[in-house]
């Protein structure tokens, strides 16, 4: 399928990092754009405003080898919402020569404005698979988290976050399970106060995850005010 490239920015919708950029290099191999003109901007932490200003840099240098080119932008672990309405005028007007790919891991985390400018490509991901051991251990975890000590919390903010690229798929899985937990209770007609107590647990546990994929705060911070609050 190949897109009127002169329409849309496209925004592709994927959990796998992986997965959402070869699908762009894929659309850039369909509408015969050279690798040389194919670029990739990747980031260690959510896309600020200043990440966004090197971007549009790239965005308007012209093609070398092809008649349009091609920029990526891996927004997989997210992008300020500074940087997206950095993004506003130019995904709306792109230059003539140039396709604007943004990846992003859900859709519910960027602004309508930017939605609205985007041609919207939603990938059908894996569903995460919990062993039984793993879902037992993010069990006790979301039933001792509300009754623990203050140290005990830090301590696990602490080994949470010794791995940055971790934090994100930690709250996803956790949040995987908490549904499952809500779910059963209130099919199981439980006691009120504990669907609210894992209502409740979800929602602050949704929370930091989305904003640690739209600011840059430091995730042990932000686990730690999680967990303490809980």
């Amino acid at each position: 399928m190949r897109y009127n490239v002169n329409m849309h920015s496209f925004l592709i919708v994927s959990k796998n990092r992986q997965t959402a950029i070869d699908y762009a290099f894929g659309l850039c191999k369909k509408n015969q754009i050279d690798k040389f003109d194919s670029g990739l901007l990747t980031f260690e932490k959510a896309i600020g405003i200043e990440d966004i200003r090197n971007f549009l840099k790239q965005v308007i240098l012209k093609p070398i080898r092809s008649k349009t080119k091609a920029v990526v932008l891996d927004g997989s672990k997210g992008l300020t919402t500074e940087a997206q309405n950095a993004l506003l005028k130019i995904l709306e007007v792109p230059p003539d020569n140039t396709i604007i790919y943004i990846t992003v891991p859900n859709k519910n985390l960027v602004l309508p404005t930017v939605l609205s400018r985007c041609k919207i490509i939603e990938l059908k991901d894996k569903s995460i698979d919990l062993s039984k051991q793993e879902t037992t251990q993010y069990l006790n975890i979301l039933v001792s988290l509300p009754s623990s000590g203050i140290g005990e919390k830090l301590k696990l903010a602490q080994d949470i976050a010794k791995n940055k690229d971790e934090v994100i798929p930690w709250l996803e899985r956790i949040i995987l399970v908490a549904r499952k937990v809500l779910i059963e209770n209130i099919k199981n007609k439980n006691d009120p106060y504990l669907i609210s107590q894992y209502l409740n647990i979800l929602v602050s546990i949704n929370k930091t995850h989305v904003i640690l994929k739209t600011t840059n705060v430091n995730p042990r911070l932000a686990l730690e005010n999680l967990f303490l609050n809980l």
